[in-house]
């Protein structure tokens, strides 16, 4: 099992790397995936970020100010709590949204090469079993 988890941190890595050869500057490779959560959830909380990728509370806060900072985030108070903010993505981050799903799709095809139709759609079967059971573990439904 442990050159499984390797394999799974290598690609990881290697998605990171190819991200960010193939973005824009104002956007990390590995900040890709913060851009998708808040275009596709305008107004998330930080929380409601930390939850949605699985990362820690005080890595959403740096990376939402290093994106505000670029432009690509805005943030706004709660109305009911002003310990919170709502993050959304402005007109320049949506504008990003498009090449990073664009450069996913590269890094899909170079990751895949090789394999049939079928043996994509298995893969692809089995990893979401994968992110179901990681995503049950994080949300307090696993076993530690």
């Amino acid at each position: 099992m442990a050159t499984f988890l390797k394999n799974i941190n290598m690609i990881s890595g290697s998605a990171a790397k190819f991200l960010e050869q193939e973005l824009p500057p104002e956007v990390r490779g590995w900040q890709s995936k913060y851009v998708l959560c808040v275009c596709g959830n305008p107004g998330i909380t930080q929380d409601g970020i930390a939850k949605e990728i699985f990362v820690n509370k005080s890595n959403v806060s740096r990376q939402v100010s290093a994106l505000e900072d670029a432009g690509l985030f805005r943030r706004e108070p709660d109305e009911q709590d002003s310990r919170v903010s709502h993050v959304y993505p402005t007109e320049k981050c949506l504008e990003f949204r498009e090449a990073i799903r664009e450069a996913n799709a590269r890094w899909r095809e170079i990751i895949t090469e090789g394999l049939s139709p079928e043996e994509k759609e298995e893969l692809f079967r089995l990893t979401s079993v994968l992110y179901e059971n990681a995503e049950k573990y994080m949300n307090g439904g696993g076993k530690s």
